[in-house]
């Protein structure tokens, strides 16, 4: 025979419940709704189905609780709580069920994490629309949330970051040629998530704030510094080695032929 002996008010809205099952006492800490809709109000006796009511309430309140402590941390999506939720349980009734609950009670949102996640971004972040897609797919978040909310981020809002990135490469004096420069920017600005169009026009669009950042006659004498222990610049086919070695790292023919002569 499995009998409930003791009902015990504890903090919130959840109750200790103490079950007689044979000779055992079994501890069940459940919520105020759950005593409520079963009628487990006084000391009686327990069906079967009631026992197992009363340990399943208690393992999906234990997790609600820990999804609850996952999410308080910082803001999370319904496939990260699913995929917490996933370490300790593998009945994905129970984990639908938990999601369903914080949903109900405002705790999930896709929608709202998608949107407060791209203005965050926006703000605070220089990175481009497609770094904020592909983390929000990584976060499990629906294709159409994420274009839906996306749209808020204008192209002129994109060239304003890309020249703040722009300004930040060249606060210094670049150690490459123009050309390694301009090919090394443009990856990381596609690294950073923004379209080629963007940058491409971008880039463009700086160019003498670029080049004013590289010395490049200073640079190219450098090379030949040491492709000179290495070459006779007096030899064709020395030369044409040298040549070809500049090009390689990004030097303009033009200059490479006015210091590279016979």
């Amino acid at each position: 025979m499995i009998f409930l002996e003791e009902i015990i008010k504890t903090k919130g809205n959840r109750y200790l419940l103490k079950v007689r099952n044979k000779e055992e006492i079994e501890t069940y800490l459940i919520y105020e709704n759950t005593i409520i809709k079963y009628s487990f109000l006084s000391p009686r006796e327990l069906s079967l189905r009631e026992y197992e009511i009363i340990k399943s309430d208690k393992t999906t309140d234990q997790l609600y609780e820990k999804a609850l402590k996952y999410i308080d941390y910082k803001m999370r999506s319904i496939s990260e709580v699913k995929k917490h939720l996933g370490k300790d349980i593998k009945d994905s009734s129970v984990i639908n069920k938990i999601i369903e609950k914080l949903k109900s009670n405002g705790y999930l949102n896709d929608d709202f994490y998608a949107k407060t996640y791209i203005n965050e971004k926006i703000d605070f972040d220089l990175v481009g629309p497609r770094y904020i897609r592909e983390k929000l797919i990584l976060k499990g978040i629906h294709y159409d949330i994420i274009y839906a909310n996306l749209i808020i981020y204008k192209e002129e809002k994109q060239f304003d970051k890309v020249f703040e990135l722009i300004k930040k490469e060249t606060r210094y004096k670049i150690k490459k040629p123009y050309k390694k420069a301009y090919l090394s920017l443009k990856q990381k600005l596609v690294n950073k998530g923004f379209s080629l169009g963007v940058i491409e026009s971008s880039l463009l669009s700086n160019v003498d704030l670029i080049k004013e950042c590289i010395d490049e006659d200073s640079l190219i004498l450098k090379e030949l510094i040491n492709l000179k222990k290495k070459y006779d610049f007096t030899n064709y086919l020395d030369r044409s080695k040298v040549i070809k070695a500049l090009l390689s790292k990004g030097y303009d023919y033009e200059t490479i032929k006015e210091h590279v002569k016979g």
